[in-house]
């Protein structure tokens, strides 16, 4: 059996109480149905929230340098988010810090249908990330056609429209956890006294799996709700896939791939159809898990869902049914602990919320002095690039560069004999006259560099955003200049296939890093720390 790794258990867990909650339909005076449709019927709030994360580390445990290092950072971390503002479904701002060891690193963050601007500490500029951008395109270009972001823009209000209706699906079908229970209680919110009901809940990783057994049981029973519920999906998503596939369709040549189109569009248009077609293949699936899962389903995750994993939960929810605070604690105990030398885990967050559905303005980032955009020329977002905008003097950038070491790369490339036959699909390297040749862009790229072609003087432009320097070769000719300096290649820049080919020594060294041989494999090592 495969072993899985402790956030995919941490991911599972998290995902049960949105589950167990789901299925709780009236507990004491807590409608739990109107509560799940209050949450997306919000469209406007303030909050604030925390969220901690706490190892607890084995002693017995042989580790590594790198890896007690990366245990250490781990042991307690904490994000705290001050003040968050939600103006609208799509504009959004928060506040707060991210909290490692002894170090706190303030942030700001803002949100909206186009780009996310983040200004954190230790960054010479505030950072954006844009949204629809084309990898490999020039900046600003975006790879989605203005209709297809109309209608993205519209899935997202339409989800959250539909989301009611989604989650009474579940709230319907699944059963009520062990131990759930409501009670009044009031409490602070803001500087503010809140008549609410508590509603308690806790989940063990081994109860989870009955409930799913049971919910999938009572959904083969629920027809008409199946129906209604693929139908809401069908609703929700069908516009945008059609759009898409025609924006796929007008980007090809003419009458490439239009049979599929053809078939496809059709069967798309006729909801009835499309319905009754997922309905049928769904219900058989669900037979098949469920006259089978005790053997294999759930026999595959007892190593995964426990009685070692558990979830409690507090929700504050007032008389509109909005919920105003939540507590939530996951536990964790990991198996083969000396293996990995993580002995357990505790994740806890805590949120409150006011202001819901009132007029809210998000606090924005001043962005005169300008900012750093992350995806570039090229629309490829990397740690490079990240760590590249950040001062090296700061906090940030040490602990990302010098304790997770996320800039650390290698690229192996095994270089065939002459004539050997290659299998595959990457451009590979090749051996001219004892000089190892390597394909600069698929090279660089690995290396978190930008690559640009200019095809008028036939220039390879590199460009490594860590440490800034700017190499430049000329297609056929030995000279080469790294931040305005000549030097002369050991071979010339050739292209090969449609591949830019230059001396390996040459684009490893102009990026910092470091080459190696392995004669017995033919392998040629690039690696930089």
């Amino acid at each position: 059996m495969k072993k899985r790794s402790w956030s995919f258990k941490a991911g599972l867990m998290a995902s049960a109480l949105a589950v167990g909650l789901a299925g709780c339909a009236q507990v004491g005076s807590v409608d739990v149905g109107k509560t799940i449709s209050s949450a997306y019927s919000v469209k406007s709030a303030q909050g604030s929230s925390s969220i901690t994360l706490e190892l607890t580390q084995d002693p017995s445990a042989s580790l590594t340098a790198e890896q007690q290092r990366t245990l250490d950072f781990l042991k307690k971390l904490k994000i705290d988010i001050t003040e968050s503002k939600q103006e609208s479904l799509t504009n959004a701002s928060m506040k707060g810090s991210f909290s490692y060891g002894s170090k706190q690193i303030p942030f700001h963050l803002t949100v909206t249908d186009k780009q996310f601007t983040l200004q954190i500490e230790g960054a010479q500029k505030p950072i954006v990330i844009r949204n629809g951008a084309v990898p490999g395109g020039a900046a600003g270009s975006e790879i989605l056609t203005a209709e297809l972001q109309k209608q993205i823009q519209e899935l997202t209000l339409k989800a959250v429209d539909s989301m009611p209706k989604l989650a009474g699906f579940f709230t319907t079908n699944f059963p009520n956890p062990k131990t759930i229970s409501a009670e009044s209680a009031t409490i602070t919110v803001n500087g503010e006294s809140v008549a609410t009901d508590k509603l308690h809940i806790e989940l063990t990783g081994g109860e989870l799996v009955s409930l799913v057994k049971g919910f999938l049981t009572n959904v083969l029973k629920d027809d008409q709700g199946l129906k209604e519920f693929i139908g809401v999906l069908y609703d929700l998503y069908v516009p945008f896939v059609k759009e898409m596939l025609k924006s796929v369709e007008a980007s090809q040549p003419e009458g490439a791939g239009s049979g599929q189109m053809d078939q496809i569009l059709p069967f798309l248009e006729n909801k009835t159809l499309a319905v009754e077609f997922i309905h049928t293949f769904l219900k058989g699936k669900l037979q098949e898990i469920v006259a089978d899962f005790d053997k294999t389903v759930g026999d595959s995750v007892k190593d995964v869902l426990n009685d070692n994993q558990s979830l409690k939960t507090d929700l504050y929810v007032d008389k509109d049914h909005f919920t105003r605070k939540s507590v939530t604690e996951l536990q964790i105990q990991l198996p083969n602990s000396a293996e990995h030398g993580v002995k357990s885990l505790k994740v806890t967050s805590t949120s409150e919320a006011w202001n819901i559905n009132k007029t809210v303005t998000v606090d924005k980032i001043d962005v005169s002095g300008g900012v750093i955009d992350l995806l570039g020329d090229s629309g490829r977002l990397t740690a490079g690039k990240f760590v590249g905008s950040l001062d090296p003097k700061s906090d940030l950038y040490k602990l990302l560069k010098d304790d997770l070491q996320v800039t650390k790369k290698k690229v192996d490339m095994y270089v065939p004999a002459a004539g050997e036959e290659s299998w595959s699909f990457l451009p590979q390297p090749y051996n001219q006259d004892g000089t190892v040749m390597v394909p600069v862009r698929f090279v660089t790229e690995q290396l978190d560099a930008e690559v640009k072609w200019d095809a008028a003087t036939k220039q390879v432009t590199i460009t490594d955003p860590l440490t800034g320097s700017v190499a430049v070769l000329t297609l056929d000719s030995k000279q080469a200049t790294v931040n305005g300096k000549t030097l002369e290649l050991d071979q010339p820049a050739v292209l090969v296939d449609g591949n830019t080919y230059v001396p390996v020594r040459f684009v490893a060294e102009s990026m910092n890093a470091k080459v190696g041989w392995t004669q017995e494999t033919q392998t040629v090592h690039i690696t930089r720390d």
